[in-house]
């Protein structure tokens, strides 16, 4: 996979966070904050399910709601998420 580099300015509080980190899980800092990006991705999708669950739910005239499964189906498939691990 080809990376762009990018400059990013941390504080000497998230430097030693990343350090511990990177200490804890033995990764590169560049390894930590893209799993970094990536947790927190995967955290903005969550709740944009759960939005368009919430208006689905407070819609007048819904009737039968389906099961848990074929509603975050429906759900992900009416938002065009990208192909995320839907759990």
């Amino acid at each position: 996979m080809k990376y762009d580099r990018i400059e990013v300015r941390l504080d000497a509080e998230h430097r030693r966070k990343v350090s511990e980190l990177r200490e804890k899980y033995g990764t590169s800092t560049s390894e930590t904050l893209r799993e970094a990006i990536d947790e927190a991705y995967e955290k903005m999708i969550q709740q944009l399910r759960e939005e368009a669950l919430k208006r689905i739910l407070a819609s007048e005239g819904v009737e039968d709601v389906p099961d848990p499964e074929e509603l975050k189906r429906q759900i992900v498939a009416g938002w065009d998420l990208p192909n995320t691990n839907r759990d």
